[in-house]
């Protein structure tokens, strides 16, 4: 007597594309919820490098009669080992100093705040008369 269905091992065609469909379901559903959070994370390591180089100034301020350096590069070594950087966009935080009198503000510029859905347009800001400005 003639066999009409072998006894194969294996996925089915169809079996394989449920699968991949509810992989990519799975996928479309939390990609944006980690690129949302890994930018959440960024926004909030710029916020906390922008205190930690504003707490420099001050203590620089404290030991230069009131005044701030020129540039940031005047907080290394003896205040900072080394000045940070932007987490987002891997850029420099610009700063800005004035006297008389002798006040400083300190910004973001990091290019990928912007880019998420959902963060905060604006790149936060710390000013020696407001503090930190998350704008």
């Amino acid at each position: 007597m003639m066999r009409l269905f072998r006894n194969r091992k294996g996925f089915t065609l169809i079996e394989l594309m449920i699968v991949i469909a509810i992989i990519a379901i799975l996928a479309a559903i939390l990609v944006p919820n980690f690129i949302q959070a890994r930018a959440q994370s960024q926004w909030t390591a710029c916020q906390s490098n922008l205190r930690n180089v504003a707490t420099s100034l001050e203590m620089y301020s404290t030991d230069n009669t009131g005044h701030y350096p020129a540039a940031l590069t005047g907080l290394t070594p003896n205040y900072m080992a080394n000045i940070p950087s932007c987490p987002s966009g891997n850029v420099a935080y610009t700063y800005v100093t004035q006297q008389n009198p002798d006040i400083f503000t300190a910004n973001c510029t990091g290019s990928n705040h912007t880019r998420i859905a959902g963060i905060r347009a604006n790149y936060p800001m710390y000013s020696s008369q407001e503090g930190l400005v998350p704008k």
